[in-house]
């Protein structure tokens, strides 16, 4: 495809500087798709954040709930296996506290991540919707344009066919 200026009734412009209007709509159409699944990928990542928070809330009330318990019965006077078995329960709920915690901040940088992909196709979008605003607004000045020349012609015409006509009666 020649690269060459071409003349067009707006001026100068580069041949594959200009999209087609079905081009710009399917890449549009492309980025709207992408901009949506991102939405949807984005919803789940806030979702799967939440569910993660309210695990670690439940094993962090658990864990206290039963450390009361553990205190109550002490005063009680407890077995000493059962002391330690209370403890080895409480060790077990904290390093799942703790992987929780862990997955939990693993979540937010998938969450991150799905939020600027979001933004970066959102972006995309507007971009292309530019694009095709500005195309539209051009081909509108340019059918203006040419139903004007159109009418310069017909009246350019019609006077000098008056003339022509005034000439010769």
């Amino acid at each position: 495809m020649s690269t060459e200026p071409v003349a067009t009734s707006t001026g100068y412009s580069d041949r594959r500087s200009m999209m087609n209007q079905s081009t710009l709509s399917y890449l549009t159409e492309q980025a709207k798709t992408a901009r949506d699944d991102a939405a949807k990928l984005l919803a789940t990542e806030r979702h799967n954040k939440q569910r993660i928070a309210q695990q670690l809330e439940m094993l962090k009330t658990y864990r206290n709930d039963y450390a009361r318990e553990l205190q109550r019965q002490l005063l009680d006077g407890l077995a000493p296996a059962t002391v330690a078995t209370f403890r080895a329960f409480l060790t077990s709920l904290e390093d799942a506290i703790e992987r929780a915690e862990a997955t939990l901040m693993q979540q937010d940088q998938r969450l991150d991540k799905s939020q600027n992909h979001w933004q970066q196709q959102q972006q995309k979008l507007q971009s292309f919707n530019t694009l095709q605003s500005r195309q539209s607004s051009r081909a509108l000045r340019d059918r203006i344009r040419a139903e004007q020349r159109l009418a310069d012609e017909f009246t350019t015409n019609l006077t000098a066919r008056r003339i022509v006509g005034a000439g010769n009666g």
